[in-house]
């Protein structure tokens, strides 16, 4: 993100080659629907936890747990961009709710993921709901967790 649409008053997201193209708008309140401006809220956030997690995924030992499972949600962020910027590109603002939801949810679990691993409790993986998640960012995870375990 190059300007987030809060502290700004344009949402610019920069291509990523072969991801996502890039998108720039307006989004002023008094131009903008108020699911936009949630949605903004979200990108700013879903965009500093992927600077956090890569700054100190690099200090993590790759046999630990938490390695993994911050890198899995590194990659749904991504995702969660790609999928944002094809709702934009659609104009089919009604399923942005949809979004929303997922994008809160992989907020909600990266954060509580980052602090468990910050202060290196056991890992357990959550019951939380996140498999329709994945299925909604397009994220295989069983692929993703077969990948890393070949990485790690």
């Amino acid at each position: 993100m190059s300007k987030d649409g809060i502290t700004t008053q344009e949402l610019a997201i920069e291509k990523v080659d072969g991801i996502f193209d890039s998108i720039r708008m307006d989004v002023r309140p008094e131009s903008t629907l108020p699911l936009l401006v949630r949605a903004c809220g979200i990108l700013k956030n879903l965009d500093e936890y992927q600077y956090i997690v890569c700054s100190e995924v690099r200090g993590i030992p790759d046999f630990n747990p938490y390695k993994k499972i911050l890198q899995k949600y590194r990659v749904t962020i991504v995702a969660a961009f790609a999928r944002f910027i094809m709702i934009i590109h659609s104009k089919i603002m009604t399923v942005l709710q949809e979004w929303i939801h997922f994008a809160r949810l992989l907020l909600e679990v990266l954060s509580d993921t980052l602090a468990k691993a910050r202060l290196n409790t056991d890992f357990k993986l959550s019951n939380e709901p996140t498999e329709l998640m994945f299925d909604y960012f397009g994220i295989p995870e069983k692929e993703m967790d077969e990948l890393l375990e070949k990485i790690y």
